[in-house]
């Protein structure tokens, strides 16, 4: 069973190889016993403006990661976020329908080939 909790900065290091992140930012990680196994965080990228990303391992893309994910979503919001941005991955099922569901609109922006998805308050 996988362990979600609130993330820090060497969590944050140690998922993507050592990068700092000099914003601000709020996040979980996902545990699988000692291995960080996921990761999922919103980083401020402009006055309130943010990105989110979400890297989970198929075998742990459950419901009750929606939980962790409307937490974090309003902090940022409580935080003054007014703007939140990102990518939706179509070949995971039923992304599209969770983007829609968390209050996120397809955009004409592209960001890596993926259509950047957007909050706006």
């Amino acid at each position: 069973m996988a362990d979600i909790r609130p993330a820090d900065d060497i969590d944050f290091a140690r998922f993507y190889g050592g990068v700092q992140v000099t914003s601000r930012w709020v996040g979980r990680a996902l545990w699988r016993r000692r291995l960080l196994a996921g990761f999922g965080c919103v980083i401020e990228t402009g006055e309130g403006e943010w990105m989110a990303f979400l890297e989970v391992p198929v075998e742990a893309r459950r419901p009750f990661i929606f939980r962790h994910i409307l937490q974090v979503l309003a902090e940022v919001k409580a935080s003054g976020a007014r703007v939140i941005k990102a990518t939706c991955d179509t070949s995971i099922p039923r992304a599209e329908a969770l983007m829609l569901k968390l209050g996120f609109r397809p955009t004409d922006e592209i960001l890596d080939g993926k259509v950047v998805w957007q909050w706006v308050s």
